[in-house]
């Protein structure tokens, strides 16, 4: 957890539109046009000197002038700063074993950091002033490091996406106060994945055409930045197209110089690459047919790596993320994997000179795996279990009681990019910070704390899910569910200023909302392979959706225009591309539907949605090629491939949008043909909490954060999930590890919502909710709600991945279940939404007469007037 003394000023000498945490009269980095010397032990690890060095540079760039790195304080001038790690000698200790700095609660702590301000001590002899950066470990003292390079105003992603250093040699730090942190998870990291549309083909082509791969001068991007990130681990690159990350002997030790713990997907373990790395058939990739030819070679990649840091997967799936092919039945699967892992440790034992109980070591029980663990699959006690969501953003599974007393403990494999069914996405990041965050901090609530890795495809354009979900692994207390989207605020604040902040936040809360009601890789209302439709909207709704949409592209280029020059290619990959992008995509989708819908009923319309088609086209053509060969001088050439970007993987990608011949379309627009938008008395009246709910036309619709009043009870209540509905927020039970209650429990928590009915008979709820799993595999996730004074009634819904309704549950961002309240009157009654299992995430709730239909998705909400 992280404690700051620091207070946060915008500076005004120098470029009045830069902002930084400045603060007048703390510890300054230049005195008389010179920076301040940095002073490290000579018997520091090597990665901690080569993160001093960084900071060198970070300084260099805020203020233009560089510190010199020294290994004696003797030879500094006044004022320095002292880095070291606990227990290594030099200053570091001497200050501590004096009593000058307090590092009493840092002894023993994983990665945790102390930055103090010292004056005026014997220790630092004739100097009168230092900052101190101790480190409880090598990587404490990293972050420690790196955390000075944010405060001066070095944001993480000032190379991998241009955020641009302000020139201030003016810039102090307070730290009368100690700074502190360290990690809420042990190990935080990335999978870079399916990387052949961008990372690859960037680092081939244009980054490191020399080796024409990605290798030694990529991946040392990657590793500095996931420093910066406070990250520690790092699954490689492993499709096909991509050299194997360990056949280049360089990547290994440049992963032990930066002090990066490296590991191998799921479906590669014991750090091998199986698709470039297994030479012999790929039929002999079994264990029961070819156990001798397994076992060696994963015995040499450990005899390889044993001097590195590695986090090593145990178990075996198929060549390229596919089954296992050992073992017929569940059972003899189980059988196999038992005596894979027994022979996996001992390879283990054999070459690595500690305790194995020590060596860290990771199952996921992933897709079929974790039904062969259900099943009686005994993992050692010692090895990490790490769950793996759906593969959509939804954890399959939460530990036990029992699988939290493990002394491996349990971690979390999630991801923000994918590819496969129901269909992929891995062109844009668009799964809601709402989201992440409601699931990792329930996952960390039950005992999720030794491993996060995040699937994020090729860094880019994933930056900020990526670091969100690293900064929740470090820090888990630092947003509360009503406050998460604070975080948009000050990543907006850093990157761009503080100046235009909450505008550009609000700007990316509504991006995240309507690419979560469908992402643009998922507009396609058909699965591969099966017979094509239209999407499940309306006109009206396809009209209001892309309406949304412009009016949030034209908010992003009015925010653009304002920003200094220096900011515009920042601004474009972090803000405009995403929003731009997803307008031009939906555009092209929707307005085909419409010039389907119109070619033989009305020929001037049919032409003028055919040619909104192709513009929107031209649109999203322009922007990409912007992305890859105009912002920043080129830089980021072949990194953006809009989806599908090829024939391959059909089964799990779009179809290509077919665009209307050009001589079926109009060759101007003219904007008089369309209708006026006519958004009915569905869209909310007022906004005023408490006004109630009305009927309309049969429906009685709200949001499930919009309720009229609460009962919370001393051992739970319903909190607010910030951005984490298909329209904005949602809600649930909070905390996450209060136990479930039967229904009718008289101690259970309720929201209530005051609404009046026009009609009279059969009364129905719909309930939506977040299609994720319970936390008790034994049923279904529940709710239950009552009417009036009569008692309430259970909504169960279970779930089950790849069936028919998981799959347009991930599509949809939404499952839904009705009920009946039985017979009701005209006039004023009230709903409460009642508490049964933590973990259900409630969106929207509609009471009506009639049946909706299957494809509706929630209406509008009707508050009174």
């Amino acid at each position: 957890m992280e404690m700051r003394a620091l207070r946060l000023i915008p500076h005004c000498i120098c470029i009045s539109f830069f902002w930084t945490p400045i603060v007048w009269g703390g510890f300054s980095m230049v005195v008389e046009d010179q920076a301040v010397s940095i002073v490290m032990g000579e018997t520091d690890a090597p990665p901690v000197q080569r993160a001093a060095s960084d900071l060198c540079h970070d300084i260099q760039r805020v203020t233009g002038f560089e510190p010199e790195l020294l290994n004696q304080l003797a030879t500094a001038t006044e004022p320095v700063i002292i880095v070291g790690q606990i227990g290594c000698g030099g200053v570091v200790d001497q200050l501590v074993d004096a009593g000058v700095i307090d590092v009493s609660s840092l002894r023993g702590k994983w990665e945790g950091y102390h930055i103090q301000e010292v004056t005026n001590v014997s220790v630092l002899g004739a100097l009168k002033q230092a900052l101190v950066v101790v480190g409880s470990d090598m990587r404490g003292t990293i972050y420690g490091i790196y955390e000075l390079s944010r405060l001066i105003g070095v944001s993480p992603w000032y190379w991998w996406a241009d955020v641009p250093v302000q020139h201030n040699p003016a810039v102090s730090i307070s730290a009368e106060e100690p700074i502190t942190g360290a990690p809420s998870v042990k190990y935080r990291g990335i999978f870079i994945n399916d990387e052949d549309w961008g990372l690859q083909p960037w680092a081939a082509l244009t980054y490191d055409p020399e080796l024409g791969d990605l290798g030694p001068k990529t991946y040392e991007r990657v590793f500095e930045l996931l420093l910066r990130l406070k990250a520690n681990a790092l699954w490689p690159a492993m499709h096909k197209v991509t050299r194997a990350f360990n056949a280049d002997g360089q990547n290994a030790k440049l992963a032990a110089a930066y002090g990066i713990v490296m590991g191998s997907s799921h479906a590669e373990p014991m750090l091998r690459n199986n698709v470039r790395e297994w030479v012999l058939p790929k039929n002999y990739f079994n264990f029961s047919t070819h156990p001798d030819e397994v076992l060696e070679y994963w015995d040499q990649r450990v005899a390889a790596n044993k001097e590195y840091e590695n986090l090593y997967t145990l178990g075996m799936r198929g060549i390229h993320d596919s089954g296992m092919t050992a073992g017929e039945s569940v059972e003899e699967k189980v059988a196999f994997l038992d005596n894979i892992i027994r022979k996996q440790r001992e390879i283990l034992g054999s070459h690595i000179e500690r305790d194995l109980k020590e060596i860290p070591q990771v199952f996921t029980p992933y897709k079929e795996v974790l039904e062969l663990y259900q099943n009686g699959l005994e993992v050692p006690d010692e090895v990490t279990l790490a769950w793996p969501d759906d593969n959509h953003g939804y954890i399959r599974h939460f530990a036990t009681a029992e699988e939290q007393k493990r002394s491996g403990g349990s971690g979390i494999y999630y991801h923000l990019s994918y590819l496969g069914a129901p269909l992929s996405y891995i062109w844009l990041q668009s799964t809601p910070p709402g989201v992440i965050w409601q699931q990792m901090h329930q996952a960390w609530a039950y005992g999720a704390r030794d491993l996060w890795i995040v699937n994020v495809g090729d860094i880019k354009p994933a930056e900020i899910g990526m670091e969100f979900f690293l900064s929740l692994a470090w820090d888990i207390d630092q947003w509360q569910p009503e406050t998460v989207n604070h975080f948009l605020v000050d990543w907006a604040a850093r990157e761009f200023g503080v100046t235009h902040a909450d505008t550009i936040a609000s700007i990316m809360e509504d991006y995240f909302e309507l690419n979560f009601q469908r992402r643009p890789e998922h507009l396609q209302w058909w699965l591969p392979h099966r017979k094509e439709r239209s999407s499940a909207l309306t006109q009206q709704e396809r009209e209001e959706r892309l309406s949304a949409f412009a009016s949030l592209t034209l908010r992003a280029e009015s925010i653009g225009s304002q920003l200094p020059s220096v900011f515009q290619d920042a601004f474009f990959q972090l803000v405009h591309y995403p929003v731009a992008a997803s307008d031009a995509a939906n555009q092209r989708v929707f307005y085909s539907e419409l010039y389907r819908d119109f070619f033989h009923e009305n020929t001037p319309l049919r032409q003028q949605y055919g040619l909104k088609v192709r513009l929107a086209d031209q649109e999203l053509r322009a922007l990409t090629h912007r992305y890859n060969h105009d912002i920043a001088d080129g830089k980021w050439r072949n990194m953006i491939a809009v989806e599908p970007a090829d024939n391959n993987w059909r089964s799990y990608r779009t179809a290509d949008v077919i665009l209307p011949a050009e001589n079926l379309v109009a060759s101007t627009l003219d904007e008089s043909l369309f209708r006026e938008d006519d958004h009915g008395e569905l869209l909310r009246t007022q906004d005023d909490e408490g006004a109630g709910f009305t009927e309309h036309e049969g429906v009685v619709a709200m949001e499930a954060e919009n309720f009229t009043s609460q009962r919370t009870p001393k051992t739970a209540t319903w909190r607010r999930i910030a951005g984490a509905g298909r329209s904005g927020d949602a809600v649930a039970i909070y905390p996450e590890t209060t136990a479930s209650l039967e229904i009718g429990n008289a101690d259970a928590a309720f929201l209530e919502y005051d609404f009046v009915l026009k009609s009279e008979g059969e009364l129905q709820i719909t309930a939506w909710l977040l299609p994720t799993f319970p936390i008790d595999d034994s049923h279904g996730i529940r709710i239950a709600i009552g009417l009036d004074d009569r008692a309430p009634v259970l909504i169960e819904i279970n779930r089950k991945v790849k069936d028919k309704d998981w799959s347009q549950a991930v599509l949809n961002a939404t499952i839904s279940a009705s009920q009946s309240l039985g017979h009701v009157e005209p006039g004023s009654h009230t709903l409460r939404l009642y508490q049964v299992d933590p973990g259900v995430v409630v969106d929207k709730l509609a009471l009506h007469f009639d049946e909706l239909p299957s494809s509706y998705l929630g209406p509008k909400e009707t508050r009174a007037e």
